[in-house]
């Protein structure tokens, strides 16, 4: 790299780091990371609450019918081939492609929003009701917000891709909003099975 009596030219620094080198594709690595942590934080304390509870659910709280969940389950695997298919086209330049396929998979992540807040608004227990409530509100509320998170994410991406901000050689912001669309897909996987199957595997105690 050529210097100037000592001092570094601009024309000789990286304009872009396009790869897993670049701060924001570390960066996101680390965030994802720490968020596994929590929600594996999360998944443990509520078999070690339903391990060391005399009932369970508490309270004779029903255990949750499987259609809605599963259906929501399916919506949110559903809106990860539209993302990958945007992130594989975007990082080939195609804003196009990367548009429609962002706002398809938006559509299908909405509808999962949609879903999740109608089964938990009819759930017929809240946060407060007793620690069941709590653990079960507060997983599903962690794990939706970073649904919202990952749709305000995507817009922000859409934009910069209408304005032309990304091209084959600039393509990380890309990079990074679908390792993170595909990481709150599969760490739902373990939340379902936590939240849901759980119930009819293990069977409920006591009440």
């Amino acid at each position: 790299m050529k210097q100037k009596g000592g001092i570094l030219q601009a024309q000789d620094l990286p304009l872009n780091l396009n790869n897993r080198r670049a701060p924001m594709w570390l960066g996101w690595v680390g965030l994802i990371v720490i968020e596994a942590t929590l929600f594996t934080a999360l998944i443990t304390s509520f078999f070690v609450l339903r391990m060391t509870s005399p009932e369970w659910p508490i309270g004779g709280i029903q255990r949750p019918e499987l259609l809605l969940p599963t259906i929501g389950t399916a919506l949110l695997l559903a809106s990860s081939i539209p993302a990958y298919w945007a992130d594989h086209r975007g990082r080939n330049g195609d804003l196009r492609s990367l548009r429609i396929g962002l706002i398809t998979g938006l559509i299908i992540i909405v509808a999962f929003l949609g879903l999740k807040f109608y089964e938990y608004s009819h759930a017929g227990y809240s946060w407060s009701t007793n620690a069941y409530g709590s653990v079960v509100f507060f997983i599903m509320g962690f794990h939706l917000s970073h649904v919202i998170a990952l749709v305000l994410k995507t817009i922000v991406v859409l934009v910069a891709a209408a304005r032309g901000y990304f091209s084959k050689q600039r393509s990380v912001g890309i990079q990074t909003n679908g390792m993170y669309w595909h990481f709150v897909v599969v760490v739902w996987l373990p939340l379902y099975f936590t939240l849901y199957l759980s119930h009819y595997i293990f069977g409920i105690k006591g009440g």
